[in-house]
């Protein structure tokens, strides 16, 4: 059965309200300019020596004395926080009621271009994973966020950044799920090998993943991009087989799901392991696409839409999974 996004909204309240863990900024006034409801505000913070931003969104619910999930949502390269906002849709009440969402800023490279720790022209002396672990410690002292439902999600480089902090056993272990869609994973980056993707080392096992990636994908391609471009990505199966292992489960026991069956769509295949710890969403019309039932940023035209929306299955997987 395919729920609506109101649907998965309402469950999500009731999942997310049964238990939590109240971070320090619970019982405090919200920072200036901050306001439940109302447009994202820009803050700024500063991360290795360095001034980094980010937009927020408080639901229209918010209180100082209920602690309430947190969502990081990072835009993918040459994109933007406020277009990350508008193509992911955590800010949307149709979606997500009951999270605090926020969008990080990459910072440019030499050459002009927003980017994150991955990239092969992410500048060496920026490190976007300690940056997520200090607006995470910054966030969760300044809001009433439930410290044990922090969940980060990301487009294409964004993606890759989130696979990273999966790994890394700091960031691992202050977020409760990862949802990367049209994961840019590359290899000899971080001090790997040229055929390597960056070495792993989560602070807990399992950790709940799930991935989106289109079939038609020429930008990170599906079955992985060679030597002649900017970097050289990993398959995304070979990818998630590294997860699915990693988490203790094994590959062959993957139980595929149609999707999109009987709905008009074009077809998506759902690959779970460990009853869906690990997901991936095979979407055999998606470009580097951004999942969604319209037309968004990454498909203006709406000939590449699907029959979900990306937003309300990541609230969905999210609402599963607490530290």
């Amino acid at each position: 059965m395919i729920l609506s996004a109101l649907q998965l909204a309402s469950l999500a309240v009731c999942a997310w309200t049964a238990t939590a863990t109240a971070s320090t900024g619970c019982g405090k006034d919200l920072p200036d300019g901050v306001v439940p409801g109302a447009d994202s505000t820009n803050v700024t913070i500063y991360s290795g020596g360095i001034e980094r931003s980010y937009l927020i969104h408080l639901p229209a619910n918010y209180t100082a004395h209920d602690p309430v999930p947190l969502i990081l949502s990072f835009h993918g390269r040459t994109k933007s926080a406020s277009e990350q906002e508008d193509l992911s849709q955590f800010s949307n009440a149709s979606y997500n009621t009951r999270a605090i969402a926020v969008y990080p800023q990459g910072v440019a490279n030499s050459k002009g271009v927003r980017q994150w720790t991955g990239d092969p022209d992410a500048p060496a002396n920026i490190s976007d994973i300690a940056f997520t672990s200090d607006l995470i410690t910054n966030l969760t002292s300044s809001y009433c966020i439930d410290a044990s439902r922090v969940y980060a999600t990301g487009k294409s480089n964004g993606g890759g950044l989130v696979g990273l902090l999966a790994c890394d056993p700091t960031t691992s272990a202050q977020i409760a799920a990862f949802a990367p869609v049209s994961g840019a994973f590359y290899y000899g980056v971080l001090g790997a090998a040229n055929d390597s993707l960056p070495a792993c080392d989560p602070s807990r096992s399992p950790i709940p993943i799930v991935e989106f990636h289109g079939e038609l994908d020429t930008t990170i391609p599906y079955d992985g991009r060679g030597p002649g471009g900017r970097g050289e990505t990993a398959p995304v199966l070979d990818w998630l087989h590294d997860w699915v292992e990693r988490n203790g489960f094994e590959i062959d026991s993957n139980v595929t799901t149609s999707v999109c069956q009987g709905t008009g769509y074009p077809e998506v295949e759902r690959y779970s392991w460990g009853d869906g710890v690990v997901q991936h969403y095979w979407e055999s019309n998606l470009n580097h696409t951004w999942p969604a039932t319209y037309a968004n940023d990454d498909d203006k035209s709406g000939n590449y839409t699907t029959c979900y929306d990306g937003a309300a299955v990541i609230m969905e997987f999210f609402e599963n999974y607490s530290l």
